[in-house]
């Protein structure tokens, strides 16, 4: 369309990052009314934070001045260098209009450029009897050349309602002799960072991925410490509990949980796993009752947690569910090999 004008966002100019954030947060109210309001200190950081385990390119579209879409394309540089991760935002009342088509002819472009060949991208849509949306994202995606490649339903527990899991939490460290807790705020202990970053490069393996071309990430603590720096930078919290083989040391699981600076109602649940080795033991359902635990201690009105799964990981939703987990919608990733 030769009346659209796609360029970068520029972190500098505030009026454009303000249309930008304007735009991210009528279309989240729109098409994902689950998640709370967009924060925006943590997205304007993220505009000018760099690591040197991805980059991330934020894109706008404007058409007579107004920002009308935005894209992000985020490029993995340490593993899964045939990938990127892609999302795409039309404001709500320009839709249907070609502007979305023109942003993901783009996307492709600058995808192939950094000599990708894999794209993945979500759409949101309702689960059975849930509120209509008024965007078709799955007829967007196929009509683009996307596969679907995995659901994952979201999940929100709302620990206001919650019972306190006394006597589930009791049955389950009855299962876990020998193991114990660790705990933190923030910076993860240097005792049990190595085995967390191994337990993290896990999660391509061991959580179902479906058929996701997504490779196992190259995960060590200096990684893990990026990762830690990059929530800090942008005034976000980290609540983190592990549980360690006490005769070994191994540390066998850990969750984690992030809260946003300013938000008070809602968090957002990181990767909880265990080792293979270790399975069997109850100790994800410790993980995910004492990291609750530990977030009331630090952040007591906090109310909604949103967690991820994929819809066929039965185990971790049977956990999920048994701590007070609903499901609210469906996230569909979709897949796309470019060629030429």
């Amino acid at each position: 369309m030769s009346d659209l004008e796609i360029v970068p966002v520029d972190p500098l100019d505030q009026a454009t990052v303000d249309q930008w954030l304007d735009l991210l947060r009528v279309a989240q109210d729109a098409d994902t009314p689950h998640l709370p309001a967009i924060v925006p200190a943590p997205a304007i950081v993220g505009l000018l934070r760099r690591t040197a385990a991805s980059r991330t390119e934020h894109w706008l579209v404007r058409r007579d001045g107004r920002v009308v879409g935005a894209a992000d394309i985020s490029l993995p540089l340490l593993d899964n260098l045939h990938l990127s991760e892609v999302e795409l935002t039309v404001a709500t009342d320009a839709r249907r209009q070609g502007i979305g088509t023109a942003l993901l002819r783009h996307v492709e472009q600058r995808v192939a450029a950094a000599g990708r060949d894999t794209v993945i991208g979500y759409v949101v849509d309702p689960l059975d009897g849930g509120p209509p949306r008024p965007v078709d994202g799955q007829r967007f995606a196929e009509a683009g050349g996307y596969l679907r490649g995995l659901d994952e339903i979201h999940r929100v527990a709302d620990l206001t309602a919650a019972p306190a899991h006394d006597e589930l939490l009791g049955e389950a460290w009855r299962h876990a002799e020998g193991y114990e807790l660790v705990q933190w705020a923030g910076r993860m202990p240097d005792e049990i960072v190595d085995g967390a970053a191994y337990l993290n490069g896990r999660m391509n393996i061991d959580a179902p991925i479906g058929d996701l071309a997504i490779e196992q990430q190259r995960m060590d603590a200096a990684r893990l410490r990026e990762g830690e720096a990059k929530t800090h930078d942008r005034g976000m919290l980290a609540l983190g509990t592990a549980v360690r083989h006490r005769e070994s040391g191994t540390v066998a699981g850990y969750t984690d949980i992030v809260t946003i600076p300013g938000d008070e109602e809602h968090c957002w649940q990181g990767n909880t796993i265990v080792d293979p080795e270790h399975r069997g033991k109850r100790l994800g359902m410790i993980l995910k009752i004492e990291n609750h635990r530990l977030l009331g201690s630090y952040r007591p009105r906090m109310r909604y947690v949103h967690t991820w799964n994929a819809e066929v990981n039965a185990h971790m939703i049977a956990i999920n569910e048994a701590v007070g987990y609903r499901a609210v919608d469906r996230w569909i990733a979709y897949q796309k090999k470019l060629t030429g």
